[in-house]
Order: C-alpha cells, then structure tokens, then sequence
C-alpha cells in the first residue's frame, strides 16, 4: 500500500519515470501483463499497413492470448 501512495504522492516526473510507475502500479493492483515488440518479419515489408492494424485486431490479440494459454501450459507440464 506504501507504494501506492507514495505514487499518488509523486507530482513531477518525467514521462520514463511516469510510465514506469504506471506499470509498478497497475501490476500492483490489476492482472500482470507484458508488453511484446513484434517487429515486421523480413518479406513482409509490401503488408506494412496490414501489419500496424494488427495492434488493435480483436481476433488477432484472442490468437496471441491462447497462443500464451498453450505455451504456459505446455512449460507446467514440463515442470
């Protein structure tokens, strides 16, 4: 909780530091998540605009989220 407010308590910071208390904050109080870079795969380069779109594609991020299903359940297995 001290975190908590001591975020709260903070009034400048720089825009790093900001997104980087954010984050300690809403994984503090939220669900864990991460943040992936994808960088476009080489060949690719026609589909620039198709790829972008990706970012905000419902069914696409529902891929990716049972995509991570399986692979941490695949790793659970193995433990």
């Amino acid at each position: 909780m001290w975190k908590v407010k001591r975020w709260l308590e903070k009034r400048t910071a720089s825009k790093k530091e900001y997104e980087a208390e954010k984050r300690e904050f809403e994984m503090a109080i939220g669900k864990p998540f991460i943040n992936l870079k994808i960088e476009l795969p080489d060949g690719f380069e026609d589909q620039r605009q198709d790829f972008l779109k990706l970012e905000d594609d419902f069914e696409f991020l529902d891929e990716i989220k049972n995509q991570v299903k399986k692979n941490l359940l695949t790793k659970k297995r193995k433990e």
